[in-house]
């Protein structure tokens, strides 16, 4: 028995058939002693069955080389993008699935609905990282995720988008003294190095700002 049932796979594969158009990189790194590692695998390998070839699904483990670059030395680790842009750190299931589902589409389709800001996104001198803290089961943090999914999709790298599963890395939710989620924190360049933005669903014109101040040289 797989993790989707029958249904869903039927109501996916008419979404991806309608809201795909180009194929979307997935890379899955999974570690040993990782409780989420095998069914996420199981979950994305149904998922490129359900896409038509639009999921092109690459897994592999995080040995010393890899650590080292995902600055974690557990999985699930999942990168969305041609480079990467958009990472999931820790798996995205219970109320982070939709989002999940829509932020491949939107990978896929670039119908980001940022438009009037990607130039400026695209033109920012340093990398400026959205790490988002959230938990399963909180129905507020998809939203903080997909603004932050959309933002850097719509950079084409120049921002990445990370969501940290806290339960799963508590060593990161601790290291911003997180409390409640969604706790959204903005890095530059290194990962992990920054400070709380907000705790809540941004605006997505503040935290578009802060990035565009973060990112742009003066």
């Amino acid at each position: 028995m797989g993790i989707l049932s029958e249904k869903d796979k039927k109501a996916l594969a008419q979404k991806f058939d309608k809201e795909m158009v180009n194929p979307v990189p997935v890379s899955l790194f999974k570690s040993n002693n990782c409780q989420y590692c095998d069914p996420m695998e199981e979950l994305l390998r149904e998922l490129v069955e359900v896409a038509g070839g639009k999921i092109i699904l690459k897994v592999g483990e995080i040995n010393s080389i890899a650590a080292k670059i995902l600055r974690v030395n557990k999985g699930p680790v999942i990168l969305i993008g041609n480079k990467g842009e958009v990472r999931y750190t820790g798996a995205p299931l219970g109320e982070e699935g939709w989002a999940f589902i829509e932020t491949i589409t939107i990978a896929s389709s670039e119908k980001h609905g940022l438009d009037e800001y990607v130039e400026d996104l695209r033109s920012l001198d340093k990398i400026v990282r959205i790490e988002t803290i959230v938990t399963p089961t909180c129905p507020y943090c998809p939203y903080a995720v997909l603004i932050a999914n959309r933002i850097a999709i719509a950079s084409r790298g120049r921002v990445v988008s990370d969501t940290i599963e806290a339960y799963e890395f508590p060593e990161l939710a601790d290291k911003w003294g997180v409390t409640a989620v969604p706790t959204v924190v903005l890095s530059v360049e290194e990962p992990y190095s920054g400070n709380v933005f907000m705790v809540g669903v941004p605006k997505e014109k503040d935290l578009i700002r802060a990035i565009l101040r973060l990112g742009i040289e003066e």
